[in-house]
């Protein structure tokens, strides 16, 4: 797959001395956890992808001389502008980055991480006077503006800063308040070129949990059951729209046990999808800029109770194309930008569990949707949604759901922006509009 042609950019990094360098990231003001402006468009660091410099040319100077000198860490460092107001316009160091890999592309240098953490802004390192006399011994004043902050930390202080985060390590939780954070905003200015494939996930009426579609048009995805060797229970999914919470706080009664092993895939923190390529032949075709996009069944839930008669197919989310492994013998199969895929966990507690599977890597540009797009008939007729053949689905031998099922069984390419701008452009306008992008 063309997919791979990225992924093999990425050069293993191994640091020459334990030295951490600090890098300055403006902190958003959308959220109480520091995590990136995402409202201001800014991509670094990107915890989704693990990568520093990747998307964008940030701290380039202190990148490049980081990687040059053999620099062990980066630490990121910011002024808190975040909706805790006890901690507003102080400094702190927030997280790391553990250099693992390093390319260089666009005439800057990349980094990514081979491990990293993250916290919230009541655990983070604040920089106090004190501290930066630490950090900065010849410094006649005070701490000033760290905007421009490049300093090296080693020894002891670096080992003191590092072991306080590790403490507190919520990675996980800047993952998903980025994902939520990205879902009010439009990652493009034009129609993608990228070709859209549709694939079906999640539970179906074949399962006891059903995923719930909320009167605001929001809604929660419920993953399919795991097996054993799968790494993540139900008890372990938070929900989207409220991240604090345990995704079954949202049941009156959930139909399957907290403690039943769950197969989370698509999984909208990193941004990845799994799947076997034998079963699944379409995916084969996936190219770097293809769109893969998430059909899932939701039930109308009110009330704490589902109606079952007025299910609907939705897109819930897409991941625009960039790497896939299919193959768990490249060492960064098991980095943080892909250890968190069901496949991958399968993997690490049962090798022989890989044979004929890859694992896809969305994107900055990926998302998770805030509002479900309802892939009804009236969608289907409006870009049009056609067979492989090209000719209409039929419609009225069999429920609107059941022709939309049978049509979407199979993983497949359903518009090419190249041969036929208009259905991309009535495609991607109705997704926009509905995420209130327009």
């Amino acid at each position: 797959m063309s997919t791979k042609s990225k992924s093999t950019q990425w050069k293993p990094y191994r640091p020459a001395k334990k030295v951490g360098r600090l890098c300055y990231h403006h902190c958003t003001t959308e959220s109480a956890l520091p995590v990136r402006d995402v409202q201001d468009g800014c991509t670094e660091p990107n915890y989704e992808t693990e990568t520093y410099n990747w998307y964008e040319c940030c701290n380039q100077p202190s990148v490049h001389t980081a990687v040059r000198d053999g620099l062990s860490h980066i630490l990121f460092v910011t002024r808190y502008k975040g909706t805790n107001k006890c901690y507003e316009e102080h400094y702190f160091i927030v997280g790391y980055y553990e250099l693992g890999w390093t390319t260089e592309m666009d005439g800057r240098t990349a980094i990514r991480a081979k491990n990293l953490c993250f916290v919230p802004i009541e655990h983070a390192y604040e920089i106090t006077d004190e501290r930066w006399r630490r950090i900065k011994p010849d410094s006649k004043t005070t701490l000033n503006n760290l905007r421009q902050a490049t300093q090296r930390i080693r020894g002891n202080l670096l080992d003191e800063i590092v072991q306080h985060l590790d403490r507190h390590n919520r990675e996980a939780d800047y993952l998903l308040e980025v994902a939520r954070l990205k879902a009010k905003y439009n990652p493009f200015e034009d129609i993608p070129k990228g070709r859209v494939f549709i694939i079906n996930v999640g539970a179906n009426t074949s399962h006891p949990q059903q995923s719930p579609l909320f009167d605001d048009g929001t809604f929660e995805f419920v993953p399919i059951p795991g097996e054993h060797n799968e790494g993540l229970t139900y008890a372990n999914l938070r929900q989207f729209n409220a991240p604090d919470m345990p995704l079954f706080d949202r049941f009156a009664a959930p139909a399957i046990s907290p403690s039943q092993k769950v197969h989370n895939d698509p999984e909208f923190a990193t941004f990845t999808y799994g799947d076997n390529l034998r079963k699944k032949g379409g995916l084969r075709q996936l190219q770097a800029g293809d769109f893969l996009f998430f059909l899932a069944r939701l039930v109308p839930y009110t009330g704490q109770q589902f109606d079952k008669k007025n299910a609907i197919f939705a897109l819930i989310g897409y991941l625009e194309i960039e790497e896939c492994f299919d193959s768990p013998d490249d060492p960064m199969f098991t980095s943080p930008a892909f250890n968190r895929n069901a496949h991958v966990m399968r993997w690490v507690n049962n090798p022989a569990s890989f044979t004929d599977y890859a694992v896809f890597k969305g994107s900055i540009n990926s998302r998770r949707f805030h509002t479900a797009v309802p892939f009804d008939r009236k969608f289907v007729e409006h870009i049009p949604i056609l067979k492989k053949d090209g000719t209409a689905w039929a419609w009225g031998q069999q429920t609107d759901l059941g022709v939309i099922g049978s049509n979407t069984r199979a993983v497949r390419m359903h518009i090419e922006p190249q041969k036929d701008k208009n259905r991309a452009k009535r495609f991607w306008e109705r997704i926009w509009k509905s995420q209130s992008w327009a």
